[in-house]
């Protein structure tokens, strides 16, 4: 019978390699999750994004419908202290004319304020409620500079209007108020 020579008992295993692999498995697993969180954040801010541009949109059209509208007027509209024929007369929205604040800048001028007292208008597709607007005569001028002025011509009188118009996006807390000054000479 033939022996063979007998090999060294194997190293005591001190398991270096399976710490390393826990160590960097656990690397591994915070970029991972650093990585989701980062994507998340991305997500709701391009949905935030989206949503405050859907507002500015429908905010939009209802200025131009609003300035649509003074468009069609062959006489000056008339101005009310309540709304009730579209064109609200100066500052009579303001809820405290003693604070020096104007209308539009008061906290309890809200969706529910809108609702009720703002021209909507229908048609916009994707947000909460549809957008609205309001019209306010400022000023009626007679006289100043014109084009007209030297060449003979009389000058008209031209009326300032202040439109304001409030959209909401797909979350009704998403809202955005856009305002122009519309200038129109009446007959």
């Amino acid at each position: 019978m033939q022996k063979y020579p007998q090999s060294p008992l194997p190293r005591q295993q001190s398991g270096a390699i399976l710490v390393f692999c826990l160590v960097f498995l656990s690397i591994l697993t915070v970029m991972g999750t650093s990585g989701m969180e980062t994507t998340v954040l991305e997500e709701r801010m391009s949905s935030n994004m989206r949503d405050h541009t859907l507002a500015f949109q429908s905010a939009e059209s209802a200025l131009k419908n609003a300035e649509a509208w003074l468009l069609t007027q062959t006489t000056v509209p008339i101005v009310s202290g309540d709304g009730s024929t579209r064109v609200w007369s100066e500052n009579s929205m303001d809820p405290s004319a003693a604070d020096g604040k104007y209308w539009w800048d008061h906290s309890n001028i809200d969706g529910a304020w809108w609702g009720t007292n703002a021209d909507a208008i229908a048609g916009v597709a994707g947000v909460s409620s549809q957008p609205g607007y309001v019209i306010e005569e400022y000023r009626t001028v007679d006289s100043g500079e014109s084009l007209a002025t030297g060449s003979g011509e009389t000058p008209r009188s031209r009326t300032f209007h202040r439109i304001t118009a409030r959209g909401v996006g797909v979350n009704p807390n998403t809202a955005v108020r856009v305002q122009s000054t519309f200038v129109q000479s009446y007959n």
